[in-house]
């Protein structure tokens, strides 16, 4: 009988290392699982962070174009009327430009190929408006030559 409580204990013992050998190997593969996933949600917000800045710095590009658009269009519009309101508006849109052009340099700060984009984008920036003033400038002195 001895032999048979023996035989009873190794193949509980057997089972139970079994029990435990199963238990640890789903406890490390819910580990892995779970290390893999904090690890895809990591990225993912990493990748949404940078999705987010791209489009800052889209949005902050459509914002300058549309202030160089505002000064070509004002300027057209004193050249044409002689009104100082246009020339107002011309005056806030030169502002304005400086302002998209100074945030587009900081959030460009991080990445140097665009970093390197910066100087054209600010010459061409330039010639628009210095096109602009040239079509200002005859009407504008024109306006101070006649008397009020």
């Amino acid at each position: 009988m001895k032999s048979q409580g023996s035989g009873q204990v190794t193949s509980k013992s057997f089972l139970n290392r079994k029990m435990q050998l199963a238990f640890g190997s789903a406890m490390l593969t819910l580990l892995v699982v779970g290390a893999i996933s904090y690890r895809g949600i990591v990225v993912s917000r990493e990748s949404a962070r940078w999705v987010s800045h791209t489009h800052k710095v889209l949005e902050s590009i459509q914002d300058l174009v549309f202030a160089v658009e505002g000064i070509e269009s004002n300027s057209r519009g004193f050249t044409l009327t002689g009104k100082e309101s246009y020339l107002e508006s011309y005056r806030a849109g030169l502002l304005k430009v400086a302002q998209d052009q100074a945030a587009i340099r900081f959030l460009t700060l991080d990445n140097p190929e665009q970093r390197q984009q910066i100087p054209k984008l600010e010459s061409l920036t330039a010639q628009k408006i210095e096109h602009t003033e040239m079509v200002i400038a005859p009407v504008f002195e024109a306006k101070k030559e006649i008397p009020v």
